[in-house]
This record gives structure tokens, sequence and C-alpha cells, in this order.
């Protein structure tokens, strides 16, 4: 599989993985940082899931960067 499909493929994962695991309202989800409506916002148990995120998508850019010929 080519580096850049792979570095696609990566992005999407990771971003399809953050939305639903941001969008569940566990007891787990902790205190609330930031409301962004009246049911949603963004918790403290939402900030390892945004880090996760953004780990994935820097492999992703480095993935894509090496697959350059």
């Amino acid at each position: 599989m080519p580096l850049r499909l792979l570095a696609v493929v990566l992005a999407e994962v990771v971003s399809i993985l953050s939305v639903l695991l941001i969008a569940g309202h566990g007891p787990w989800a902790g205190p609330l940082l930031l409301k962004v409506s009246e049911n949603h916002g963004l918790n403290v148990g939402d900030v390892p899931v945004l880090v996760l995120w953004v780990a994935g998508l820097a492999a992703s850019v480095e993935l894509w960067r090496r697959g350059s010929p």
C-alpha cells in the first residue's frame, strides 16, 4: 500500500474515532471545560482523545511526506 494512501486512511480512522469518542456521554467524562451548546461541550475526558487525534494526524502527515517522490 503506498504511503500516501496509508496516511489518508490513518487520518480518516483517527478522525472518525475521535468524533465517536467525544460524542459519548459517559460518567467518566469529567467536569465541563468548554460549553458549546446546552447539551454539548468539551469535558476533561475529551482531552486525551484530542491529544491522540493530534498524534494520529501528525503520524499521517509524516507518512504523507515520506511517500513524496
